[in-house]
């Protein structure tokens, strides 16, 4: 992707993982301990940020404290370096991949907030996008069939990844027009996996046609060239998704 594309991920994930906690944890990781695994995330070894997470998971730091305190506080401390040209853009380039890679790692131990008792899903266009009859026809195919399907046309970036991060969805189907389109997906991708870790994403429309490679190269659950195919991946992912809810109860 062009070098702005790519910075515009960078900061993407810095600016969801450097927020404040919602609440005080009790585990704090020493300022030593994010600065070693911020040098862990910039050095030339791919494995050892994941291996850095891997000793403090074993030394019993929880989900929440990996998130809220190791990812969120690297994310800051990288984002403090940058400003402060300690480190290059291919420096926290690497870096923020890295962080991203490991949230992605860890997304099967998220809990799924979402009762798998009401077939729910919100389907979007991408931010900019005005070709949106395919996505509107798509909402009310699946309301026909039982679901709650909220549908967002016309959002921005940041309007979509807060109405869905507080949403109960665990099912995101997103449109998207053409190769123009890239960048703006490519970005909500990234802020959607970082917001909602435990929902699947589909992506459709003309997009595929012309960048159907690109797009499988993103960190999505699925592709759907037409209507059929969308709702055979979506009824699969959330009988799985109750099947695994049930073996619990």
């Amino acid at each position: 992707m062009p070098t702005g594309s790519v910075e515009d991920l960078a900061r993407e994930v810095l600016a969801r993982l450097n927020r404040p906690a919602s609440e005080k944890l009790a585990e704090q990781p020493a300022a030593d301990q994010i600065d070693a695994f911020c040098y862990a995330l910039l050095s030339n070894d791919d494995q050892a940020g994941a291996m850095f997470i891997q000793e403090v998971r074993r030394a019993g730091a929880s989900v929440e404290v990996i998130y809220l305190k190791y990812l969120a506080d690297a994310a800051c401390q990288l984002g403090r370096w940058w400003d402060e040209d300690r480190v290059s853009f291919t420096d926290v380039t690497r870096g923020t991949s890295r962080l991203y890679a490991i949230m992605h790692a860890m997304r099967h131990h998220v809990p799924i907030t979402a009762p798998a008792t009401a077939k729910s899903a919100h389907f979007v266009s991408v931010p900019g996008e005005t070709h949106t009859l395919g996505v509107r026809m798509a909402a009310d195919l699946f309301r026909r069939d039982g679901w709650d399907v909220t549908l967002l046309i016309g959002k921005s970036h940041e309007e979509l990844v807060a109405e869905i991060g507080e949403s109960h969805s665990i099912v995101i189907g997103i449109s998207a027009a053409g190769g123009h389109a890239l960048d703006a997906l490519s970005k909500l991708v990234v802020a959607l996996r970082l917001e909602k870790p435990d929902a699947a994403l589909f992506v459709s429309g003309q997009i595929l046609e012309t960048d159907a490679d690109t797009v499988s190269l993103m960190d999505i659950d699925g592709m759907a060239h037409d209507f059929e195919t969308a709702q055979a991946l979506i009824e699969c992912h959330w009988d799985k998704v109750s099947a695994r809810q049930n073996s619990l109860i």
